[in-house]
């Protein structure tokens, strides 16, 4: 009879943890406008100031967050960095919407619905916040649902680096009625197994994004 051996569950280190909760400080827009500093993010979070200064490095080197000398801050995004990523954007998203429609089970369909569902409910009671936080969810479910982590890590990294910009895109409410109709044919792509609906449904929301942001860039 062979032992079975019993692994212990490896706990997040502390500076993924903290990496994590400032990532969503930048997503949600809580990240302070004006910036902030290592020691004050450190007694916002409750921990030494260690991992947070790793946190920040890695930030800053993905270039969700900026080093200013006297603080860390969300960077501006130039026109010619947001023709950059909604170039990139343009050659892989659609794609990976095409792969989630091929890969999604059942409950992955059902949560990316359910966001829709929640991104109108937010739409109709006018809660921007809301329609920002479903917007969010969505698309981590969405690019969960393709299957490919590494494509995920790239596209939620481009996602951050313009996190400022798309929130206050995603406030206008003529935009979050035209997401809105994209996602729901996305929705319909998945019911279907349609991967060339979904794809042409997320290249059409980038083309308009992109449109969007050059005229305000």
């Amino acid at each position: 009879m062979s032992a079975s051996l019993s692994l212990p569950v490896r706990q997040p280190r502390l500076r993924d943890q903290v990496y994590a909760s400032l990532r969503e400080m930048v997503r949600f827009g809580t990240f302070p406008d004006g910036g902030a500093v290592e020691q004050d993010l450190s007694k916002q979070l409750g921990v030494s100031r260690t991992p947070v200064r790793e946190a920040l490095f890695q930030l800053c080197r993905e270039g969700v967050l900026e080093d200013t000398g006297r603080g860390y801050r969300v960077p501006e995004v130039t026109r010619e960095a947001m023709q950059e990523i909604v170039e990139l954007r343009l050659l892989i998203e659609p794609q990976a919407a095409a792969m989630a429609v091929n890969r999604a089970d059942a409950p992955q369909i059902a949560a990316i619905a359910e966001q829709v569902r929640g991104e109108e409910a937010a739409y109709e009671a006018g809660d921007t916040q809301a329609f920002i936080l479903h917007n969010s969810n969505f698309r981590t479910r969405l690019l969960k649902a393709c299957g490919n982590t590494r494509l995920a890590q790239v596209l939620e990294t481009l996602d951050d680096q313009i996190q400022r910009i798309r929130v206050a895109t995603l406030s206008v409410r003529e935009n979050q009625a035209t997401t809105l109709d994209h996602h729901r044919a996305m929705c319909a792509a998945f019911e279907q197994r349609d991967e060339a609906a979904a794809s042409d449904s997320m290249r059409r929301l980038l083309a308009t994004a992109k449109s969007y942001y050059e005229s305000k860039c």
